[in-house]
């Protein structure tokens, strides 16, 4: 099931307007994520439950974007996913442990607690290792968890004023399965980092028909890419682009 983060977008009554730029005056005073106009909020851009207690001061936590209700509201669950399969999808670090020891079993105890824990085991599948069962997550097959990667593209996208209500569809995002060419992440920069929850690079592109090249590396071990397309391309045309060597 595709989660709530896609619900923003095209809503009845929800009429979006798409900028190029997030530093005109307009832009800043609608939904970095739709385009509405109307009273925001402050929406953090890196989901604040993947910061343990020990990390509430952290400045890339503090990135925040405008957000209408509806966009502030539609992530909440999903994030909560995705921060529960990030956490078993590798080895742990500190951040880890102190999240499963406070945030993520809290979460389990709550009233929708077995739904969460249902989910997360509803991603795991068996294999063998050695000769032995074991049992994995893959969060590049999981629709709720690249839902949020394409979430934070847009935001991430917005602070740095490379483009704003850009449209959910607009952002192809997956799990990294290849060693990017050391040519290519010499020309992305490193905008900020703090390793232990998450580090990321991205260069705009100024050659159709990618508008942006995002690199993204959470809990030190599980790294995802992500493109966000120029306007007007149709999902036809990107699948073809994906699919070209």
């Amino acid at each position: 099931m595709i989660g709530h983060g896609h619900a923003p977008d095209g809503r009845r009554g929800h009429r979006p307007v798409h900028f190029d730029s997030a530093s005109t005056m307009s832009a800043r005073r609608a939904c970095a994520y739709c385009g509405t106009f109307g009273k925001t909020e402050k929406e953090h851009v890196i989901p604040r439950c993947l910061y343990p207690h020990s990390k509430a001061n952290s400045r890339v936590q503090r990135i925040r974007v405008p957000s209408c209700r509806r966009c502030n509201a539609g992530w909440a669950d999903d994030e909560a996913h995705f921060r529960n399969v990030l956490a078993v999808a590798g080895e742990t670090n500190q951040a880890v442990r102190e999240l499963w020891t406070t945030t993520i079993a809290r979460s389990f105890r709550e009233l929708d607690g077995l739904r969460r824990l249902t989910d997360l085991l509803a991603q795991m599948t068996q294999v063998e290792t050695e000769g032995e069962p074991r049992y994995m997550i893959h969060p590049g097959r999981d629709p709720r968890v690249l839902c949020v990667i394409r979430k934070i593209v847009r935001g991430l996208a917005h602070h740095h004023d490379i483009g704003t209500a850009i449209a959910d569809e607009r952002v192809w995002a997956d799990v990294l399965t290849f060693q990017i060419p050391d040519k290519l992440m010499r020309e992305l920069s490193l905008r900020h980092a703090e390793q232990d929850i998450v580090e990321y690079y991205f260069e705009p592109s100024s050659v159709p028909p990618v508008r942006s090249t995002w690199f993204l590396r959470f809990f030190e071990r599980t790294p995802f890419v992500a493109l966000v397309w120029q306007p007007g391309l149709n999902e036809a045309e990107r699948l073809a682009l994906l699919a070209t060597p």
